[in-house]
């Protein structure tokens, strides 16, 4: 019961929202508890010695007790300005009559010092104003009071009742110092574990849709990113009569589906060590070589194809969807960068990617079109079949091949070569 009221007053007006800063309002409740905790234990002492003037600094104390909470409710209510004013006012209100009525001997001016290092972190970064009002109000206290040897509104003797206040009051500041930086430091540690938390989840969506050694350049270089590269090989995939399956499937069965074969496609481009570049409804782009240079990505690209085809025909039929799958390949200089302000882009251009698209859709069902200079890149390691030479739309004419298997001498190669010219 204890445990969940202190949770609440910690957490009054917090909402379960990671982005926003939510230090300055949750250290505000927690000093208000603080507060409130030093102050009932300062009461029995008051009470103690009742005769000798601990009457009224027992009911001043009590009063500014029942003050304390308005701190959290003021929170709650969506109120936190008003919160943290009472609480700065509590605090410097009691501290200073207290001091003036209980005498310089007593040391509660003592508790001042807390207010001028600690109040800064109860407002926003942007509150510079506030913030030095604050400061300057807690030193001007302290150092008036510091120097107050003589007051007219209390105990002016030094008796057993402020020699008892004096003790009291080292103990409960030195613990209150030491509880206040307890929770700001495990503060700052929290605020900076949650950053880090976000940090990381911005970097993972930021993988998503870039290449890692792209998204690092981006970070360190924010301006326009192009790169040549004068050899790489590019692969289209597209599900042949797509419109089919959306009209005999459900919106969630169909996403269902495209979720499941492109997350086993993109399982496939980490095997072979290719580049998803984008999806396009039904159809898949990925490029081998580029943004890291491998010697053998024309093969890698073919190897990967093979695979796609298999992993196509497995999800396909768990889904009853008799539709093929057709695959275009080609292999030639590109052009890369990112493109876009707010939602970044990584795509590639060129006189080969052209080419790459068109061995997809000028392509047949459940076949993997490669261009000629696809073919003289792994004709030594994959069964191809010549399909002749056929007009390209826009191209001409270009002699294109059929790849159906790997030979059995067909080995991977592990050579990785960062090899890229860059434009920035």
């Amino acid at each position: 019961m204890l445990t969940s009221l202190l949770k609440t007053w910690i957490w009054a007006g917090i909402s379960d929202n990671w982005h926003q800063d939510i230090s300055p309002l949750r250290l505000t409740n927690l000093l208000a508890l603080l507060v409130f905790i030093v102050l009932m234990m300062h009461l029995p002492l008051h009470l103690l010695y009742w005769s000798q003037g601990g009457d009224r600094q027992a009911i001043m104390l009590l009063l500014h007790c029942l003050i304390t909470p308005l701190v959290p409710l003021s929170a709650q209510m969506g109120h936190p300005a008003i919160g943290r004013r009472i609480l700065i006012l509590c605090f410097a209100s009691y501290i200073t009559l207290s001091s003036l009525y209980l005498g310089h001997y007593s040391a509660t001016h003592l508790f001042l010092i807390q207010g001028f290092v600690i109040s800064p972190f109860l407002y926003q970064a942007h509150e510079n104003k506030l913030i030095w009002l604050s400061v300057s109000t807690f030193l001007l206290l302290f150092v008036v009071l510091a120097y107050q040897q003589v007051n007219h509104i209390g105990i002016t003797y030094q008796g057993d009742y402020q020699y008892a206040v004096r003790q009291f009051t080292h103990i409960s500041f030195a613990l209150a110092s030491l509880l206040c930086a307890y929770f700001i430091r495990k503060d700052h540690i929290s605020s900076w574990r949650r950053l880090y938390a976000e940090q990381s989840r911005s970097h993972q969506l930021l993988l998503n849709i870039l290449p890692e050694s792209i998204a690092e350049r981006l970070k360190h270089n924010p301006q326009t990113l192009a790169d040549y590269h004068s050899s790489a090989t590019i692969l289209f995939a597209d599900i042949c009569q797509f419109t089919d399956i959306t009209n005999s499937r459900s919106p969630r069965q169909l996403v269902a589906f495209l979720s499941e074969l492109y997350g086993g496609f993109d399982t496939l481009l980490k095997k072979h060590g290719l580049e998803k570049i984008k999806t396009n409804g039904d159809e898949y782009m990925a490029v081998c070589g580029v943004p890291d240079y491998f010697d053998d990505h024309a093969c890698r690209a073919c190897r990967c194809a093979l695979d796609m085809m298999r992993c196509f025909e497995r999800i396909s039929t768990s889904y009853k969807i008799t539709n093929g799958l057709r695959i275009g390949i080609n292999t030639g200089e590109v052009v890369a960068g990112v493109i876009g302000t707010n939602k970044f882009s990584y795509d590639l251009w060129g006189d080969s990617v052209n080419l790459a698209s068109r061995m997809e859709s000028q392509g047949a069902s459940n076949q993997i079109q490669i261009s000629e200079y696809t073919y003289r890149q792994v004709r030594q390691l994959f069964h191809c079949l010549p399909r002749g030479r056929i007009p390209i739309k826009g191209m001409g004419e270009y002699h294109t091949y059929w790849l159906t298997q790997t030979l059995p001498s067909g080995q991977p190669s592990s050579q990785k070569n960062p090899r890229q010219r860059q434009f920035d």
